[in-house]
């Protein structure tokens, strides 16, 4: 079998990778602070802003590499640029340059972030200006890692699904939420195009296949708001849709601007693929039957 190594391996993509990669990889997931464990998985430890550690990867000499490892937090990579540089540029630097010398296919995870959110339905080829901190170190590690390793996959996204760790994300916080009868704030003029992370899993294993290279959008097919999108979760999930409470990004200080429609088109990846991707009640209809067959189970426990 081939050797994949999964950086950022505890967080909500890499411990879904490393699940769904075990009948098809050998699997290697690399976490940082969060120990974590997993059946068939091999996880272990490295600071990957420590480049002498990167022998353990070197002996692995992985066939394939994706990097998930980041400095997600947008308010927190506001106020800490340096920190943020760190981990999403001088990071992605140095994996890009052992995939080179190992001759590993590299996958990148990028974001939507790239894009300043003027108008939405963005392509791959369309100009970037991010209006954040983390926007900007994501869109620099694109830049480096495609200068070093020009063969490589970056992949802009925007996910959410069930977290291994007891973390959420955004649909599991809106689920916690809901479930609890709990009133949920929800953006009404912040719109994005988001995907189950075990749908961008099934085609990043197609894009591995393929050893595509380059830029590529992998996101829902549909545009929506946050207010939206908790509306039709709580419809899939049979929550009461009149604890969703409609509000402002002005009605919150946060520390980073944030783009008000940063969606990607994805006919590029629709052509290329053959295929369509998820609308939004699709993949939250599928979330919802993971966790009714026991995946979210298996997942948190295994």
């Amino acid at each position: 079998m081939k050797k994949i190594l999964i950086t950022g391996g505890s967080g909500l993509l890499g411990s879904n990778i490393a699940k769904l990669a075990t009948s098809k990889f050998e699997v290697y997931a690399i976490y940082n602070q969060n120990k974590i464990s997993m059946n068939n998985v091999n996880f272990f430890q490295i600071n990957l802003t420590k480049k002498e550690q990167f022998d353990k990867i070197n002996k692995i000499n992985p066939d394939v590499i994706v990097h998930c490892a980041a400095l997600t937090n947008v308010d927190y990579c506001e106020e800490h640029p340096e920190e943020a540089y760190s981990h999403n540029v001088l990071v992605s630097c140095n994996i890009a340059e052992v995939a080179k010398k190992t001759g590993a296919f590299l996958i990148h995870i990028s974001t939507d972030c790239v894009f300043d959110g003027m108008k939405g339905d963005y392509k791959e080829e369309e100009e970037t200006n991010p209006v954040n901190v983390y926007g900007k170190t994501k869109l620099k590690a694109e830049q480096e890692i495609l200068s070093i390793h020009p063969s490589s996959c970056v992949v802009r996204t925007n996910i959410y699904g069930w977290n291994k760790r007891n973390k959420f994300s955004l649909a599991e916080w809106m689920i916690n939420k809901l479930s609890n009868n709990e009133e949920l704030p929800a953006f009404r003029d912040i719109y994005f195009s988001p995907i189950l992370v075990n749908d961008l899993i099934d085609i990043l294993f197609k894009l591995e296949n393929e050893k595509y290279k380059g830029i590529i959008n992998i996101a829902g097919s549909e545009s929506c708001s946050k207010l939206e999108f908790a509306c039709k979760l709580a419809e899939v999930f049979d929550f009461d849709k009149n604890m969703i409470k409609p509000i402002s990004i002005s009605d919150l200080e946060l520390k980073a601007p944030r783009g008000a429609n940063i969606s990607l088109n994805v006919s590029k990846a629709e052509k290329i693929l053959n295929q369509r991707m998820p609308d939004v009640k699709t993949g939250l209809e599928k979330m919802k039957k993971l966790d009714e067959d026991g995946y979210v189970n298996e997942l948190k426990y295994d």
